[in-house]
Protein backbone atom coordinates (compact mmCIF):
# COMPACT_ATOMS: atom_id res chain seq x y z
CA UNK A 1 0.00 0.00 0.00
CA UNK A 2 1.57 3.32 -1.06
CA UNK A 3 1.33 6.53 0.62
CA UNK A 4 -1.43 7.56 -1.66
CA UNK A 5 -3.88 4.93 -1.02
CA UNK A 6 -7.17 5.63 1.56
CA UNK A 7 -8.02 2.81 3.32
CA UNK A 8 -11.19 1.65 5.27
CA UNK A 9 -10.92 1.02 8.89
CA UNK A 10 -13.47 1.17 11.52
CA UNK A 11 -16.34 2.11 8.91
CA UNK A 12 -14.62 5.09 8.18
CA UNK A 13 -11.61 6.15 5.63
CA UNK A 14 -7.73 6.77 6.50
CA UNK A 15 -6.12 9.35 5.05
CA UNK A 16 -2.80 9.31 2.59
CA UNK A 17 -0.43 10.96 3.48
CA UNK A 18 -0.36 13.22 0.25
CA UNK A 19 0.56 16.79 0.11
CA UNK A 20 -1.41 17.83 -2.68
CA UNK A 21 -5.23 18.50 -2.97
CA UNK A 22 -4.76 16.61 -6.45
CA UNK A 23 -3.50 13.62 -4.98
CA UNK A 24 -5.56 13.01 -2.06
CA UNK A 25 -8.68 13.23 -4.43
CA UNK A 26 -7.16 11.05 -6.50
CA UNK A 27 -6.55 8.80 -4.24
CA UNK A 28 -9.67 8.96 -2.59
CA UNK A 29 -11.98 9.07 -5.62
CA UNK A 30 -11.99 4.67 -5.95
CA UNK A 31 -13.79 4.48 -2.54
CA UNK A 32 -16.39 6.86 -3.08
CA UNK A 33 -19.85 5.56 -3.13
CA UNK A 34 -21.41 6.03 -6.65
CA UNK A 35 -23.69 9.04 -6.86
CA UNK A 36 -20.54 11.59 -4.74
CA UNK A 37 -19.40 13.65 -6.45
CA UNK A 38 -16.43 16.37 -6.05
CA UNK A 39 -18.09 19.85 -5.88
CA UNK A 40 -17.29 23.29 -5.33
CA UNK A 41 -13.82 24.65 -4.78
CA UNK A 42 -12.08 21.02 -4.75
CA UNK A 43 -14.12 20.59 -8.00
CA UNK A 44 -12.05 23.85 -9.31
CA UNK A 45 -9.09 22.80 -8.08
CA UNK A 46 -9.20 19.56 -10.46
CA UNK A 47 -10.24 21.77 -13.40
CA UNK A 48 -6.97 23.48 -12.74
CA UNK A 49 -8.49 26.84 -11.13
CA UNK A 50 -7.57 28.14 -7.38
CA UNK A 51 -10.42 29.24 -6.01
CA UNK A 52 -9.55 28.34 -2.43
CA UNK A 53 -10.08 31.32 0.04
CA UNK A 54 -7.17 33.82 0.30
CA UNK A 55 -4.24 31.97 2.44
CA UNK A 56 -5.36 28.82 2.40
CA UNK A 57 -3.01 26.04 1.90
CA UNK A 58 -4.50 23.50 -0.81
CA UNK A 59 -2.41 20.86 1.63
CA UNK A 60 -5.31 21.33 4.48
CA UNK A 61 -7.87 21.86 2.30
CA UNK A 62 -10.70 19.22 3.22
CA UNK A 63 -12.50 17.73 0.34
CA UNK A 64 -15.50 19.06 -0.67
CA UNK A 65 -17.90 16.16 -2.01
CA UNK A 66 -21.76 16.50 -3.13
CA UNK A 67 -23.67 13.41 -1.71
CA UNK A 68 -27.04 12.61 -2.40
CA UNK A 69 -29.89 13.79 0.10
CA UNK A 70 -30.02 12.03 2.96
CA UNK A 71 -26.45 10.71 2.78
CA UNK A 72 -22.95 11.96 4.36
CA UNK A 73 -19.65 10.62 4.37
CA UNK A 74 -18.38 11.93 8.17
CA UNK A 75 -14.44 11.91 7.48
CA UNK A 76 -12.16 14.52 9.03
CA UNK A 77 -10.53 15.44 5.48
CA UNK A 78 -13.61 15.63 3.55
CA UNK A 79 -16.66 18.32 3.92
CA UNK A 80 -20.23 17.12 2.65
CA UNK A 81 -23.43 18.97 0.66
CA UNK A 82 -26.14 17.38 -0.03
CA UNK A 83 -27.39 18.04 -3.59
CA UNK A 84 -29.39 16.62 -6.73
CA UNK A 85 -26.87 16.27 -9.62
CA UNK A 86 -28.64 15.65 -13.07
CA UNK A 87 -26.48 13.01 -15.06
CA UNK A 88 -25.52 16.01 -17.84
CA UNK A 89 -23.91 18.01 -14.64
CA UNK A 90 -20.71 15.11 -13.68
CA UNK A 91 -18.19 14.21 -15.54
CA UNK A 92 -15.11 12.18 -15.31
CA UNK A 93 -11.39 14.29 -15.75
CA UNK A 94 -8.49 12.18 -14.77
CA UNK A 95 -10.05 9.66 -13.22
CA UNK A 96 -12.38 11.60 -10.81
CA UNK A 97 -16.18 11.94 -11.02
CA UNK A 98 -16.68 15.96 -10.55
CA UNK A 99 -18.91 18.70 -11.43
CA UNK A 100 -18.63 19.99 -15.01
CA UNK A 101 -16.68 23.33 -14.99
CA UNK A 102 -20.08 24.95 -15.95
CA UNK A 103 -22.17 23.48 -12.61
CA UNK A 104 -18.59 23.72 -10.61
CA UNK A 105 -18.64 27.14 -11.73
CA UNK A 106 -22.37 27.74 -10.66
CA UNK A 107 -21.62 26.24 -7.00
CA UNK A 108 -18.99 28.95 -6.70
CA UNK A 109 -20.95 31.96 -7.54
CA UNK A 110 -24.17 30.49 -5.54
CA UNK A 111 -21.84 29.41 -2.16
CA UNK A 112 -18.55 31.51 -1.83
CA UNK A 113 -18.58 34.75 -0.39
CA UNK A 114 -19.48 37.69 -3.03
CA UNK A 115 -15.71 38.92 -3.70
CA UNK A 116 -14.64 35.18 -4.31
CA UNK A 117 -17.68 33.98 -6.11
CA UNK A 118 -16.92 36.67 -8.78
CA UNK A 119 -13.15 35.54 -8.76
CA UNK A 120 -14.14 32.24 -9.35
CA UNK A 121 -16.28 33.01 -11.68
CA UNK A 122 -13.72 35.21 -13.82
CA UNK A 123 -11.24 32.46 -13.85
CA UNK A 124 -13.61 30.06 -15.30
CA UNK A 125 -14.98 32.87 -17.60
CA UNK A 126 -11.18 33.06 -18.50
CA UNK A 127 -10.76 29.43 -19.09
CA UNK A 128 -13.65 29.29 -21.74
CA UNK A 129 -17.07 28.88 -20.02
CA UNK A 130 -19.48 30.83 -21.67
CA UNK A 131 -21.33 33.29 -19.57
CA UNK A 132 -24.66 32.85 -21.36
CA UNK A 133 -24.62 28.80 -20.77
CA UNK A 134 -24.54 29.41 -17.05
CA UNK A 135 -26.97 31.63 -16.96
CA UNK A 136 -29.03 29.18 -18.90
CA UNK A 137 -27.98 26.24 -16.73
CA UNK A 138 -29.20 28.52 -13.89
CA UNK A 139 -32.72 28.70 -15.06
CA UNK A 140 -34.59 25.03 -14.93
CA UNK A 141 -36.36 24.82 -11.71
CA UNK A 142 -35.09 22.70 -9.02
CA UNK A 143 -31.62 24.93 -9.70
CA UNK A 144 -33.09 28.05 -8.87
CA UNK A 145 -31.45 31.38 -9.96
CA UNK A 146 -31.06 33.17 -6.62
CA UNK A 147 -30.27 36.68 -5.70
CA UNK A 148 -27.07 36.48 -4.76
CA UNK A 149 -26.39 33.99 -7.63
CA UNK A 150 -27.26 37.15 -10.28
CA UNK A 151 -25.26 39.53 -8.22
CA UNK A 152 -22.33 37.23 -9.35
CA UNK A 153 -23.07 36.71 -13.54
CA UNK A 154 -23.65 40.45 -13.35
CA UNK A 155 -20.35 41.13 -11.76
CA UNK A 156 -18.29 38.65 -13.90
CA UNK A 157 -15.76 39.51 -16.40
CA UNK A 158 -13.43 37.16 -18.23
CA UNK A 159 -11.14 40.33 -18.38
CA UNK A 160 -9.87 40.11 -15.33
CA UNK A 161 -6.00 38.34 -15.34
CA UNK A 162 -6.17 37.65 -10.99
CA UNK A 163 -8.19 37.43 -8.24
CA UNK A 164 -6.73 40.14 -6.89
CA UNK A 165 -8.12 42.22 -9.79
CA UNK A 166 -11.43 40.52 -9.75
CA UNK A 167 -11.54 41.49 -5.71
CA UNK A 168 -11.04 45.15 -6.99
CA UNK A 169 -13.26 45.52 -9.39
CA UNK A 170 -16.14 43.73 -7.14
CA UNK A 171 -15.36 46.43 -4.46
CA UNK A 172 -15.05 49.95 -6.42
CA UNK A 173 -18.13 48.50 -7.98
CA UNK A 174 -20.23 47.92 -4.59
CA UNK A 175 -18.80 51.07 -2.86
CA UNK A 176 -21.36 52.53 -5.65
CA UNK A 177 -18.33 53.75 -8.78
CA UNK A 178 -19.67 52.64 -12.31
CA UNK A 179 -18.41 49.15 -13.59
CA UNK A 180 -14.61 49.97 -14.89
CA UNK A 181 -13.64 48.46 -18.02
CA UNK A 182 -10.83 45.03 -17.43
CA UNK A 183 -7.52 45.74 -19.41
CA UNK A 184 -8.08 48.86 -21.08
CA UNK A 185 -6.04 49.05 -24.02
CA UNK A 186 -3.13 52.29 -24.30
CA UNK A 187 -1.04 52.39 -27.31
CA UNK A 188 2.38 51.98 -26.14
CA UNK A 189 5.60 54.30 -26.56
CA UNK A 190 6.91 51.26 -29.03
CA UNK A 191 3.63 50.45 -31.50
CA UNK A 192 2.23 47.88 -29.04
CA UNK A 193 -0.60 48.40 -26.42
CA UNK A 194 -0.14 48.82 -22.89
CA UNK A 195 -3.20 47.02 -20.80
CA UNK A 196 -4.55 49.11 -17.68
CA UNK A 197 -6.13 46.46 -15.43
CA UNK A 198 -9.37 48.49 -14.68
CA UNK A 199 -10.13 51.81 -15.98
CA UNK A 200 -12.59 54.31 -16.92
CA UNK A 201 -11.55 54.98 -20.62
CA UNK A 202 -13.57 58.05 -21.34
CA UNK A 203 -11.97 59.90 -18.01
CA UNK A 204 -8.45 58.41 -18.59
CA UNK A 205 -8.59 57.00 -15.15
CA UNK A 206 -7.80 53.54 -13.39
CA UNK A 207 -6.82 51.37 -11.40
CA UNK A 208 -4.08 48.43 -11.02
CA UNK A 209 -3.79 45.56 -8.76
CA UNK A 210 -0.86 44.61 -7.58
CA UNK A 211 -0.11 41.29 -6.37
CA UNK A 212 3.03 39.91 -4.79
CA UNK A 213 3.57 37.22 -6.86
CA UNK A 214 4.43 39.86 -9.99
CA UNK A 215 5.18 42.69 -8.89
CA UNK A 216 7.23 41.94 -6.01
CA UNK A 217 10.79 42.89 -6.10
CA UNK A 218 12.84 45.97 -7.24
CA UNK A 219 12.90 45.13 -10.85
CA UNK A 220 9.31 44.74 -10.94
CA UNK A 221 8.68 47.91 -9.10
CA UNK A 222 10.67 50.10 -10.89
CA UNK A 223 9.05 48.56 -14.18
CA UNK A 224 5.92 49.61 -12.53
CA UNK A 225 6.63 53.53 -11.68
CA UNK A 226 8.32 53.54 -15.19
CA UNK A 227 5.19 52.44 -17.13
CA UNK A 228 2.47 54.28 -14.75
CA UNK A 229 5.33 57.36 -15.28
CA UNK A 230 4.88 57.24 -18.74
CA UNK A 231 1.25 56.54 -18.84
CA UNK A 232 0.65 60.00 -16.97
CA UNK A 233 3.29 62.08 -18.60
CA UNK A 234 2.59 60.93 -22.22
CA UNK A 235 -0.90 59.79 -22.41
CA UNK A 236 -2.61 61.53 -19.34
CA UNK A 237 -4.14 58.73 -17.60
CA UNK A 238 -4.19 58.56 -13.86
CA UNK A 239 -3.39 55.33 -12.62
CA UNK A 240 -3.71 54.29 -8.78
CA UNK A 241 -1.80 51.05 -7.75
CA UNK A 242 -3.62 49.29 -4.94
CA UNK A 243 -1.67 46.27 -2.98
CA UNK A 244 -3.31 43.86 -0.65
CA UNK A 245 -4.17 46.27 2.16
CA UNK A 246 -6.37 47.45 -0.31
CA UNK A 247 -8.79 44.41 0.34
CA UNK A 248 -9.01 45.58 4.01
CA UNK A 249 -8.77 48.79 3.96
CA UNK A 250 -10.21 50.20 0.74
CA UNK A 251 -11.60 53.84 1.90
CA UNK A 252 -8.35 55.62 0.80
CA UNK A 253 -7.95 54.35 -2.17
CA UNK A 254 -11.43 54.38 -2.94
CA UNK A 255 -11.25 58.26 -1.94
CA UNK A 256 -8.17 58.73 -4.36
CA UNK A 257 -10.82 57.21 -7.13
CA UNK A 258 -13.31 59.71 -6.38
CA UNK A 259 -10.98 62.50 -6.31
CA UNK A 260 -9.07 61.41 -9.72
CA UNK A 261 -12.39 60.91 -11.40
CA UNK A 262 -14.14 64.28 -10.11
CA UNK A 263 -11.17 65.74 -11.02
CA UNK A 264 -10.93 64.50 -14.74
CA UNK A 265 -14.81 65.91 -15.05
CA UNK A 266 -16.93 63.29 -14.07
CA UNK A 267 -20.15 64.58 -12.83
CA UNK A 268 -22.24 61.75 -11.38
CA UNK A 269 -26.11 62.48 -10.51
CA UNK A 270 -26.61 63.13 -6.73
CA UNK A 271 -28.08 59.66 -5.90
CA UNK A 272 -24.63 58.24 -7.23
CA UNK A 273 -22.70 60.93 -5.08
CA UNK A 274 -24.79 60.10 -2.06
CA UNK A 275 -23.89 56.22 -2.13
CA UNK A 276 -20.77 56.38 -2.73
CA UNK A 277 -20.37 58.87 0.40
CA UNK A 278 -22.50 56.58 2.81
CA UNK A 279 -20.46 53.43 1.50
CA UNK A 280 -17.32 55.49 2.19
CA UNK A 281 -18.02 56.30 5.39
CA UNK A 282 -19.13 53.12 6.32
CA UNK A 283 -16.06 51.82 5.33
CA UNK A 284 -14.53 54.54 7.22
CA UNK A 285 -16.08 53.70 10.28
CA UNK A 286 -17.57 49.81 10.88
CA UNK A 287 -20.40 48.83 12.49
CA UNK A 288 -18.90 48.46 16.73
CA UNK A 289 -16.34 51.54 16.04
CA UNK A 290 -17.33 54.55 18.01
CA UNK A 291 -17.35 57.97 15.67
CA UNK A 292 -15.90 60.69 17.28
Amino acid sequence: MNDLTWRRANGGLIAPAATTLSARVEAMSPLLPPRTVIGRRTAAWIWGLDVLPPGAGQADWKIELLVPPGSEIDHPGCESFEATLPPEHVTVESGVRVTTPERTALDCARWLPRREAVAALDQFLRDGVDLTSLAELAAPAGYRRSKRLRAALDAADRGAESPGESWTRVIVIDAGFPRPRTQVPVMGPHGAWVYVDLGYEDLHVGLEYDGERHHSGTAARDHDQRRRRWLRDEMGWDVIPVSRDFLGRPAPYLEALLTAMLARGWSPPDETMDTIATRLFRLRHPVGRQVR
